[in-house]
């Protein structure tokens, strides 16, 4: 297929290599002080994300030689999985805020108590999804809270398998290796197993949705397109954020329709269609055992904490005494915060615009979630909790270090990849992601909200560590 790439392409690109090296910077001057209460100069964090990054590429051209050989599918299983087991075994996290609303109503509809959710189910209605899946598992093996994070362990090597094979078939066997090697060892995505968490079966079904859609791109077959959208509406009734993927299909469309590729409009509008009849669908069982409507969703919340400038965009407890304010009326909560939001960017504009930089900061420069929310509650002070506890600046560092190396590696991919390589997917990424920042800068941030956007690109970082090596043989003769 041919894409307008030489008037659009490269500039989604390079856009998304300037936001992502952009975020790093935010980050060193709003969120290392935020994170661990220590000052640290900017030269410092660059040098050290330089190191970083330096001995992580090194180690990873170190272990493609020892191990690139031996991986396989059980190779892929075992490395994911057992960093994972340990810290899930070794921190005993306890499921609190949403993440206990989950749980708790999973145990019950697992036991046939469909109608025994929180109330707060009736206003952000995708926590039927997770729950539902959660309550299937424990249907079967029992509803102990290791049985959630069991599951969490599993959904992870499945994403990892997905994201092998999406980066095999798109950049070949090197890029896969450096991407599985990524991911394996991620710490924000090793302690966040230990966590209750929806974005675990959602990321899944995101991007097997996402895997479809490029097998579908590639392939010119309107039949992954389908399957594409289907997947994509399964993830949407997890965490409403899904559909931002149609959206940005229908965008790269239109881009592609300038030139007259008609081609790419009939995919997008496949995954479109496949998308809305799986939504409905699923959206009408989930009605039959709830009797909540949860295909009426409503942004009027999301909007008037991203607009707070007081909280930089970020949900705190003001806004959960807002909800209770209206005795938990669907309609009338969000309808009054939709009015809230937009009033503060008709009469309040700069205030709004001056906290947008620490939003970027926050959902794209911060990767800070997984020890967070794993320490946050647990059942037992052990000796490796305490440890963990007592090291926060360390855990919070690795974290950050680790993340920047990935964004550089996303940025490494768009400066150094061979031209005219994958152009029609690198589109579509780019304007996934940049559909992300365009939503956040008006809607709620947190650091774990980033999980969509930076997959979707995370499948170019192996090819990113890949062209860089290229590169280094070819310029310094190694």
């Amino acid at each position: 297929m041919k894409v307008s790439k030489k008037l659009y392409g490269k500039v989604f690109e390079y856009l998304v290599a300037m936001l992502l090296l952009s975020s790093i910077f935010l980050s060193y001057h709003y969120r290392i002080f935020a994170l661990t209460g220590k000052s640290f100069s900017i030269c410092f964090l660059i040098l050290l994300t330089l190191g970083t990054f330096f001995l992580m590429t090194f180690g990873l051209y170190k272990l493609k030689g020892l191990l690139f050989q031996k991986i396989n599918l059980f190779a892929i299983s075992i490395l994911i999985a057992l960093p994972r087991l340990l810290w899930v075994f070794l921190m005993p996290t306890k499921p609190v805020s949403d993440y206990f609303c989950f749980y708790s109503y999973a145990s019950k509809a697992s036991r046939g108590l469909l109608h025994a959710y929180d109330k707060t189910f009736v206003l952000f209605r995708f926590r039927f999804g997770y729950s539902l899946i959660l309550a299937s598992v424990f249907k079967i093996f029992g509803s102990s809270v290791l049985v959630a994070k069991l599951f969490n362990v599993f959904l992870s090597v499945i994403l990892g398998i997905i994201i092998f094979y999406t980066v095999n078939y798109l950049f070949g066997k090197d890029a896969a290796f450096y991407s599985i090697i990524l991911f394996a060892f991620w710490p924000s995505q090793i302690m966040y197993n230990s966590v209750l968490a929806s974005e675990h079966p959602f990321i899944v079904f995101f991007m097997l949705g996402l895997y479809f859609i490029i097998k579908g791109i590639k392939e010119e077959k309107i039949n992954f397109a389908l399957l594409g959208g289907f997947f994509i509406a399964i993830s949407n009734h997890i965490r409403p954020v899904g559909v931002l993927v149609i959206i940005a299909c229908l965008v790269w469309a239109v881009v592609c329709g300038l030139n007259r590729n008609l081609t790419a409009i009939k995919l997008a509008l496949s995954s479109l269609g496949a998308y809305i009849a799986a939504f409905y669908t699923i959206g009408y069982l989930i009605f039959c055992l709830t009797n909540v409507p949860v295909w009426q969703t409503s942004m009027g919340l999301n909007l008037m904490i991203g607009t707070d400038y007081t909280t930089y965009g970020m949900n705190n407890r003001k806004h959960s005494l807002f909800v209770e304010k209206f005795g938990y009326d669907f309609k009338k909560m969000h309808q009054e915060a939709m009015k809230i939001g937009i009033q503060r960017l008709k009469k309040q504009p700069d205030k709004f615009l001056s906290i947008i930089p620490r939003k970027i900061s926050i959902i794209w420069g911060d990767d800070s979630f997984g020890y967070f929310w794993s320490t946050f509650k647990v059942y037992k002070n052990t000796w490796f909790v305490k440890f963990v506890k007592s090291h926060p600046t360390i855990f919070y560092i690795l974290s950050q270090l680790y993340y920047y190396t990935i964004l550089l590696y996303i940025v490494f991919a768009s400066v150094f990849r061979k031209k005219n390589s994958n152009d029609e997917v690198i589109l579509l990424t780019s304007l996934i992601f940049l559909g992300y920042v365009a939503a956040h800068i008006f809607l709620e941030v947190q650091p774990r909200y980033h999980y969509p956007a930076i997959f979707t690109l995370f499948l170019l970082s192996g090819m990113g560590a890949e062209a860089l090596k290229k590169k280094l043989k070819k310029d310094l003769k190694i």
